[in-house]
C-alpha cells in the first residue's frame, strides 16, 4: 500500500481491552482529495474476507463514508470484516495540520498540552520496538490532525486528535541504526524524539535546530539544544497549573537524559531484555505521570478536545509595526551621523524576518561559509554571550589539520564573524581558517581551494564569502568555485572583497564572473575613495557599509585585536554576507507572508529560488540600492532604506520578484 497512510495516537475505545488490541488508521487517495477511516484489529479475522491487492484502492474509489473494520492475521495478512461502522468525524481533504503548525497558530491551554503529551508517550510505549517505531522519525513534521470536513467543520477550530505519519510499504528510516551509536551523547534517540516532542508541546511553539552533517552530529546538537530549552521549559509558568507542572517537567527530563533512561548494570546484563527494561522505566517515569496528570483533568478516554486559532493578528503586521521603529532618531538620515545606527537597524531587520519565519513555521536554515584566520573561541565578547557561538554549525582549519579546537591568532577571522553574527543572527556560520595571518594569505592558495570545497560540498553552504584578495588570477581557486558552482547547479553564492587600493585593480576572485564583488562605503552610502578600481563591465558595482564601524564593536577588540578593526571592503564583505542571508531567510517565507495578507503569491513564485544564485542576489542587492544621479553605476545596498521604502511584505515582494524576473531579459 503506497497511499498515504497515518496512525491515531490516541485512545478512541472505552474498552481496555480492545485499546491494546486496536488502532484506527486513515488512508487517502494520492492527491489527499479524500481520507478513509479504518479501524484495525490485530487477531483472528472471523467472517471476514481477504483484502486482495487493490483493495484500499477499491474502497477509497467508493467514498462509503463510514469506518471500515480490517482485522490483521500474521502469516495471513489483512481481511475486511463485511459491516462499517459510524464514523467518529468527517476529515476534511488536503494534508491537514502539523504539529509544528499547531504550536505556531493554535492556542493550547495545559490540558490540552497534557493530552496531547500522553497521547505521544503511550502511544511511543505501546509500539515499542515495532515496526511503527523503527521506520518512522517521530517529530513534529511527521505528527499530524486532521480538519473537520462537512457541515461540522470550523476552520477556527481544529480537534486535537494526532496522527503519525506512516510509510506502509515504503523503505522508512529513523535513528535505529545509527552505526556509531557510542559517539552519541543520548544512547537512545527515539527517546530523545520524544523528549523533543514533549518539550516542543510544553514551550508551545517548534524546536529550533541546524542541520548537522551527519546522522550522530545531528542527534548530537539536538540533544544540547533541548538540554539548553529545558530550562526555559522549567522556568515557565502554566495558567492554573503550578503545582503539579513539575511532573510534567520530570517526565520531559526523563527522555532528554540518557543516564536517567540507562538501565542498571545488572538489567544491562539481562540477555536480550534491555529492551524490556526500558520500556517499563519509559511507563514509569514519563506514561504514568502524564497519565495521572490528564486524569487530573477528567479527560475521558474517547473524548476529543478541540484547540482555537490564536487571535487573528497576521504575522506580517507586527514587522510592518516595527518598520517604523528602525528609526527612532532622525540623526541617521540627517547630517550628523551616527555610526551605531546603521548595524543596529540592520540587526533589528534581521530580527523581524526571523520573528517572521517562526510565526510562520517556516524552516530556513541559511548555511554561511567564512573563509578567514579562524576564529578565537575565547574572545572575551564570546565568553561573555555564550549565545553568539550557537551561530557556528561547521569547523574546520586547513592550516593545522591535526588542531583540537578552532584557533584565530590574528583576529580577522574573529572579526568577520562577530560581524555577521550582529547583521544577520538568523544565519548558522561555516568557519574554515585558510591562514594564519593576511601576510600568509599569498601562500595559502592551496588552503583557500580546498576550503572553497570544503564549504560548498561538504559544508553545503549557501554563501562563501572571502574577505581578502590577490593582485594575479589563481588557477586553483578559479577552479574550486566553477566545480563547485557546477555541481550545485549555480545555487550558491560567492562574494570577495573587491580590494583597498585606489591605484590596484579588483582584486581576485572578486572579478571572477561568479562572485559578486563587494566595495565599501560609508554609513552615508558613499563609496570609499579607497576602494580598488572596477574592472568589470557589469551594469552596477555593488558597495555597502565598511566604515563607521560602531564603537561597541571598536571596543570589543581594542584590548585583543588593537589593529583590526579598519575600515574597508573586508568589512564590506562581511556585511553584505549578512545582508544576503537575511535575504534568503526572508525569501524563504515571503510567499506564505503573502498568502496570509490575502494574496496569492505568483504562480512562478520558483523565481524566488533564484536568490539562491550569484546572479540572482546580485540583482536583489541592487534593487536594494537608492540611485546616485552623480554616479550610475555605484549602488550602495542599504536594506535600511528598503525597508522603509516599501513598508509592508507585499511591496518588497514585488520589488524582489520584479528584480529577478528582470534576468530573463538581460539573458
Amino acid at each position: 500500500m503506497r497511499h498515504p497512510a497515518r496512525i491515531c495516537l490516541h485512545e478512541l475505545r472505552n474498552s481496555q481491552e480492545t485499546v491494546k488490541r486496536d488502532m484506527t488508521v486513515l488512508v487517502s487517495a494520492m492527491d489527499m482529495t479524500l481520507w478513509q477511516e479504518f479501524s484495525l484489529k490485530i487477531g483472528p479475522a472471523d467472517n471476514g474476507q481477504p483484502l486482495s491487492r487493490g483493495g484500499f484502492c477499491y474502497i477509497l474509489d467508493r467514498q462509503i463514508d463510514a469506518s471500515v473494520p480490517l482485522y490483521f492475521k500474521d502469516g495471513h495478512g489483512l481481511f475486511k470484516l463485511n459491516q462499517s461502522h459510524v464514523l467518529r468525524q468527517f476529515f476534511k481533504a488536503g494534508n491537514g495540520e502539523s504539529l509544528k503548525e499547531v504550536l505556531c497558530h493554535y492556542n493550547l491551554t495545559p490540558k490540552d498540552k497534557v493530552t496531547l503529551s500522553y497521547a505521544i508517550a503511550r502511544s511511543y510505549w505501546k509500539y515499542y520496538k515495532s515496526e511503527l517505531l523503527i521506520r518512522t522519525k517521530w517529530t513534529s513534521d511527521n505528527i499530524w490532525f486532521m480538519p473537520e470536513g462537512g457541515n461540522e467543520g470550523n476552520k477556527e477550530h481544529l480537534p486535537l486528535c494526532a496522527y503519525l505519519s506512516f510509510p506502509f510499504s515504503i523503505p522508512g528510516r529513523s535513528d535505529s541504526d545509527i552505526v556509531d551509536r557510542d559517539q552519541l551523547t543520548h544512547k537512545y534517540p527515539q527517546i530523545l524524539d520524544i523528549g523533543v516532542l514533549l518539550l516542543e508541546i510544553g514551550l508551545a511553539k517548534p524546536f529550533q535546530t541546524l542541520k548537522r552533517k551527519n546522522r550522530v552530529a545531528q542527534a548530537n546538537f539536538d540533544h544540547k539544544r533541548a538540554i539548553d530549552d529545558l530550562g526555559e521549559l522549567e522556568k515557565m509558568k502554566w495558567d492554573g497549573f503550578t503545582n503539579s507542572k513539575r511532573y510534567f517537567d520530570d517526565a520531559v527530563k526523563f527522555c532528554l537524559k540518557s543516564k536517567e533512561v540507562n538501565p542498571s548494570p545488572e538489567q544491562q546484563n539481562l540477555d536480550g531484555k534491555e529492551g524490556i527494561v526500558i520500556r517499563k522505566k519509559f511507563h514509569e517515569y514519563v506514561v504514568r505521570p502524564l497519565e495521572w496528570l490528564q486524569k487530573g483533568f477528567g479527560t475521558q478516554v474517547g473524548h476529543i478536545n478541540y484547540v482555537d486559532k490564536k487571535p487573528l493578528s497576521p504575522p506580517q503586521r507586527a514587522p510592518d509595526n516595527e518598520a517604523g521603529k528602525l528609526e527612532p532618531d532622525a540623526e541617521f538620515h540627517s547630517a550628523t551621523v551616527v555610526p551605531q545606527m546603521w548595524l543596529r537597524d540592520l540587526k533589528k531587520i534581521s530580527e523581524l524576518v526571523e520573528r517572521k519565519r517562526r510565526d510562520c513555521a517556516v524552516s530556513a536554515e541559511i548555511r554561511v561559509a567564512i573563509l578567514d584566520t579562524g576564529l578565537d573561541r575565547e574572545f572575551p565578547t564570546f565568553r561573555a554571550k555564550s549565545g553568539l557561538m550557537k551561530s557556528i554549525i561547521e569547523e574546520k582549519d586547513f592550516v593545522d589539520p591535526d588542531a583540537q579546537t578552532m584557533t584565530d591568532t590574528f583576529g580577522h577571522g574573529t572579526l568577520m564573524a562577530r560581524l555577521l553574527m550582529e547583521c544577520a543572527p538568523g544565519a548558522g556560520i561555516l568557519v574554515a581558517r585558510v591562514a594564519k595571518s593576511t601576510n600568509e594569505l599569498e601562500s595559502s592558495r592551496e588552503n583557500i581551494k580546498q576550503a572553497i570545497l570544503w564549504a560548498g560540498q561538504i559544508g553545503k553552504a549557501d554563501i562563501i564569502f572571502m574577505s581578502f584578495g590577490f593582485p594575479t588570477n589563481d588557477q586553483g581557486i578559479r577552479e574550486a568555485i566553477e566545480k563547485v558552482q557546477k555541481e550545485r547547479q549555480d545555487n550558491i553564492i560567492f562574494l570577495a572583497s573587491a580590494g583597498n587600493s585606489s591605484t590596484d585593480d579588483e582584486s581576485f576572485p572578486a572579478r571572477h564572473p561568479a562572485v559578486i564583488s563587494v566595495y565599501a562605503t560609508n554609513c552615508n552610502g558613499v563609496f570609499l575613495s579607497s576602494n580598488a578600481k572596477s574592472t568589470t563591465n557589469s551594469a552596477a558595482v555593488l558597495g555597502t557599509f565598511g566604515d563607521d564601524i560602531p564603537s561597541s564593536i571598536q571596543d570589543e577588540f581594542s584590548s585583543t585585536y588593537p589593529k583590526i578593526c579598519e575600515p574597508g571592503s573586508s568589512v564590506a564583505t562581511a556585511i553584505m554576507a549578512g545582508i544576503s542571508a537575511t535575504m534568503l531567510i526572508y525569501a524563504t517565507v515571503l510567499p506564505r507572508l503573502i498568502l496570509l495578507q490575502g494574496k496569492a503569491a505568483s504562480t512562478t513564485d520558483n523565481m524566488l529560488q533564484r536568490l539562491r544564485t550569484t546572479k540572482g542576489m546580485e540583482a536583489a542587492l541592487d534593487r536594494l540600492a537608492p540611485k546616485d544621479e552623480d554616479h550610475p553605476r555605484r549602488r550602495s545596498v542599504n536594506p535600511i532604506w528598503f525597508w522603509k521604502k516599501s513598508s509592508d511584505d507585499l511591496g518588497r515582494y514585488a520589488a524582489i520578484f520584479d528584480a529577478l524576473s528582470k534576468l530573463d531579459r538581460i539573458s
